[in-house]
């Protein structure tokens, strides 16, 4: 049976959209999981949150297993979307420092994982030096950028590029970002096809850089290919938050069955639609995207 590990922070989120708001635990951990145990995945979460907000992993309870990497505090954000474009949010947040350390995963056997997923959600929560002992257990390692390029300035979030991504990619098997992510990485201006071929170049065999409601680009550096994956549509548009994080657990899911860049690009697309039409993560199933998947074949 296959088996994937999940590592990175819980959240404490308030979401907005248009005025209205609610609570809940957040972070890609989170919505990965939901993803994982909708398509009954095995699944180990190594989840950073504090003592004190434990109830969080009351909603993993049953899912996923879960292995909780206590800390001083836990992340707080604010994901506000205040009109009705799904493609732009506001985000503020309060960062505690709790990094991942080495030595907080060195009791943990992971060679039995097929796939580690690591989801930072600010530059300090996974340092290269964990990543390279991750590394060392021969076990592919699939990273969302994102964390990397988050900071503070006051209370809200803004992108700064990743002055070490060069170190860190070459651990890499497969990155995920989104297009505004991947311009302020390398700091160019230029396509993003060439972007993930000069990003691939640096040690990762496929890059993935998503574009909200018009799709993604992914690039094989094996087959020296570039996918363009077209955007599935939602019936509705209810919260995007964790559309990436969706999206990057969907593929991580299908690879696991079919080495297809292509293939895994519009399961993952179709996951993601699906997430968009409720709160919270994805809760549907695998038969529910494969039907996704040919009505846009047939209605593309």
């Amino acid at each position: 049976m296959s088996k994937i590990a999940i590592i990175g922070p819980l959240s404490k989120d308030k979401v907005t959209k248009k005025g209205q708001s609610y609570r809940s635990a957040g972070g890609p951990v989170y919505f990965q999981a939901g993803v994982m145990n909708s398509l009954k995945i095995n699944t180990s979460a190594f989840i950073t949150l504090s003592k004190k907000d434990e109830t969080l992993l009351d909603e993993f309870r049953g899912k996923v297993d879960i292995i909780p990497l206590f800390k001083d505090k836990t992340i707080e954000f604010q994901n506000i979307y205040p009109n009705d474009n799904p493609d732009y949010r506001i985000q503020k947040a309060s960062i505690p420092f709790n990094p991942i350390s080495a030595e907080d995963m060195v009791d943990f056997n992971l060679e039995g994982f097929d796939t580690i997923l690591l989801g930072p959600l600010c530059p300090y929560d996974i340092p290269l030096e964990t990543v390279k002992s991750l590394y060392k257990h021969n076990v592919p390692l699939y990273l969302g950028v994102q964390g990397y390029l988050r900071h503070l300035k006051g209370n809200r979030i803004v992108l700064r590029p990743w002055n070490d991504f060069r170190e860190f990619l070459r651990f890499i098997n497969i990155i995920f970002m989104d297009e505004n992510e991947a311009k302020i990485i390398l700091g160019e201006d230029i396509s993003l096809k060439e972007t993930a071929k000069n990003l691939a170049s640096f040690g990762p065999e496929e890059v993935i850089i998503t574009q909200g409601s018009r799709g993604a680009v992914i690039y094989s550096k094996k087959l020296d290919k570039i996918y363009k994956i077209p955007a599935f549509k939602a019936n509705q548009a209810v919260d995007p938050t964790g559309m990436g994080d969706t999206f990057m657990a969907a593929y991580s899911a299908k690879k696991l069955q079919i080495d297809d860049p292509e293939e895994c690009g519009k399961f993952a697309a179709a996951a993601s639609a699906i997430k968009i039409e409720d709160k919270g993560p994805f809760r549907k199933n695998k038969a529910l995207i494969e039907k996704k998947m040919e009505i846009h074949d047939l209605n593309p």
